[in-house]
């Protein structure tokens, strides 16, 4: 595969250089500029913690209204230290697939963060990616994009009490945050087909660029026929508030340069057009209170062996926490808001007594099944094959198109609730907690990929295809605490997969639903993993449970809800309650886990929450 990075790397260096231009004013204008002086105190009307989906969206829409905005960023930019395997879209598998242990190298882009030895997977310990770059965690996954539906905001609503959030609220803020390019088919074969809904998009939307990339797969007709076969409806696109049925799936991938849209968009946007100061490579240790429990700033320390030095950042209207769903509530822990216990175990002053901080944590238990098919797929790219991998780099790089150019699948990508002969298999309890969900909410998600497991040996022409299963209505919930009082020491974090009975029935459910639709396809040859020789019940859940892993959607360790309730954390505004001056806005504050995939959803909370700041509330 070095072969690859070093050819795309060749032409890279020929693109102009980063640093200075005199504009057509004649005024220079310097990159650095836009960067704030390390180890200087430096004063702010806004300081973002966290430069990742939602934090770069919300600094970008604020300083763009003229106030002065800090951006606190662990990391640095993906363009610089991690080759070009963020930026090519078809290098997606290297950070995204968890469970193929050949190709997790190591990355200063990510988290590479452990679980606690999860009892519903066997004891196993697993990796849980979460991004450290500017670009959070949109720089390490798949470029999925999905939005929720109307049950989802009509259950948002409600927990809330706010009318903020109703479908009709924040149908707007999706569209602001994204702009869309149709299929282009002189790239893409026809004989993809692709349905969307083109009402889903303004052409005035915002800086993520939203697309089908450059690039289908020639599975992707056949999965359909699959889909339709197994008595799952087409939908015109899963960007308008209906998810139940299947489609290809929108991928955040600018289709002119068939890159990832990440830091790419909000955070260059302001860069631009904004005076932000951005500060790379910087660890926020601690939010700083007053005497009136009101967040004043934040202490940080250069993330650097060769340098290290404390300085503070003041904020003068917020402190803004958008650190993901684990290092927000750790962040908010160490600065002494959280179980007050847990604080004072570790020797942390109590500001505010909230038990919900790290709590609460949803999330989706993940399945891989690997086939053997009769097309082409991503497998001898995968495995490093040269002679595939020069061709496909030549395409890239000359018609920005092949595998390279995409996401590498996505295509009938489906949401359904079990079928009535699956919910047969349920047990009452277990379906009486589905019944509690909207009508509209999805119990599961199949999800098609060309990278995954490869048999070892695998010829020069075979290929090999990933059906998966995430499963969005489980009940059990995770949680997350501190090690220490020093953010430098990681998270514990426990997603407690298959912990209930129900979610372990749900599990079974899936993996019987994906034979069926996969053998339901022509193009299907055998099952390699787990193989013909699970079928029992018993055999699967005990498969499942030492095979399982994750798709990185984790939720609501920092949830939003009423302040009658005592997990809750944030009010409808991710205001943190007990305290004045300091919100969270990500993944962690939604009140719960949402359908879709939540990329799409978080980038619309932090539009919503910046027209909120932005109208004085």
């Amino acid at each position: 595969m070095l072969s690859l990075l070093c050819a795309l790397t060749l032409v890279t260096r020929t693109l102009a250089i980063v640093g200075a231009q005199v504009g057509a004013d004649g005024i220079t204008n310097l990159f650095g500029n836009s960067f704030g002086l390390p180890g200087t105190n430096a004063t702010d009307d806004y300081i973002v913690i966290g430069g990742g989906t939602a934090g770069n969206a919300i600094a970008a829409r604020l300083a763009l209204a003229n106030h002065s905005v800090a951006v606190v960023e662990t990391g640095t930019f993906y363009e610089i230290v991690n080759s070009n395997r963020t930026q090519v879209p078809g290098y997606d598998f290297y950070s995204a697939l968890n469970s193929v242990g050949s190709n997790k190298g190591q990355s200063l882009t990510e988290f590479a963060l452990e679980t606690e030895p999860q009892v519903g997977y066997n004891g196993r310990k697993v990796v849980y990616v979460a991004g450290q770059t500017f670009g959070g965690s949109s720089a390490s996954n798949y470029m999925g994009y999905a939005r929720a539906t109307f049950g989802t905001f009509d259950k948002w609503t409600k927990l809330t009490g706010d009318d903020f959030w109703t479908w009709d609220n924040v149908f707007p803020a999706y569209k602001k945050s994204c702009h869309f390019t149709p299929p282009n088919y002189q790239k893409i074969d026809r004989k993809a087909n692709i349905s969307y809904d083109a009402g889903a998009f303004d052409s005035t939307g915002g800086p993520l660029e939203v697309s089908y990339g450059n690039y289908q797969g020639p599975y992707g007709p056949y999965f359909d026929e699959a889909m339709e076969r197994a008595g799952i409806p087409r939908r015109e696109g899963l960007n308008s508030g209906t998810l139940l049925g299947y489609a290809t799936i929108t991928a955040a991938i600018d289709p002119e340069t068939a890159t990832r849209s990440s830091e790419t968009s909000f955070l260059q946007l302001a860069s631009r057009n904004s005076n932000i100061k951005i500060y790379p490579q910087t660890l926020a240790k601690r939010i700083i209170f007053d005497e009136q429990k009101r967040a004043t700033g934040v202490e940080v320390r250069t993330n650097s062996v060769t340098n290290s030095f404390t300085y503070h950042l003041s904020a003068t209207k917020e402190v803004i926490l958008s650190a993901g769903v684990w290092h927000s509530p750790q962040l908010l822990m160490v600065s002494g808001i959280g179980p007050a216990e847990t604080l004072q175990k570790h020797g942390i002053s109590v500001v505010n007594d909230l038990p919900g901080v790290g709590q609460n944590e949803w999330d989706q238990p993940w399945m891989e099944l690997s086939f053997k098919v009769n097309v082409t797929t991503g497998s001898q790219l995968q495995a490093g094959n040269e002679e595939v991998s020069a061709k496909l780099v030549e395409q890239y790089l000359t018609n920005q198109t092949g595998l390279l150019a995409s996401i590498g699948g996505g295509q009938a990508l489906a949401f359904e609730k079990f079928p009535q002969l699956y919910h047969q298999q349920f047990s009452n309890k277990t379906r009486k907690f589905l019944d509690t969900f909207p009508d509209d909410l999805s119990e599961v998600n199949y999800l098609s990929l060309e990278y995954g497991d490869n048999p070892p040996g695998l010829g020069p022409d075979d290929n090999y295809i990933t059906l998966g299963s995430a499963l969005s209505t489980t009940s059990s919930r995770g949680n997350i605490t501190i090690k220490s009082a020093d953010m430098a020491d990681g998270p514990i974090i426990s997603p407690n997969w298959l912990l209930d009975q129900g979610d372990q029935e749900q599990a079974i459910a899936a993996l019987q639903r994906i034979r069926e639709i996969a053998f339901n396809s022509t193009i299907v040859q055998s099952e390699y993993r787990p193989g013909s020789n699970v079928t029992s019940r018993e055999d699967i859940l005990e498969w499942l449970k030492e095979n399982m892993s994750l798709i990185y959607h984790g939720a609501s360790t920092c949830k939003m809800g009423p302040k009658a309730d005592k997990s809750t954390v944030v009010d409808s505004r991710s205001r943190v309650l007990g305290v004045e001056g300091l919100r969270v806005v990500d993944a962690s504050a939604l009140p719960f886990l949402p359908p879709g995939f939540p990329m799409a959803t978080v980038y619309m909370l932090a539009e919503k929450i910046s027209e909120s700041i932005l109208e004085g509330n």
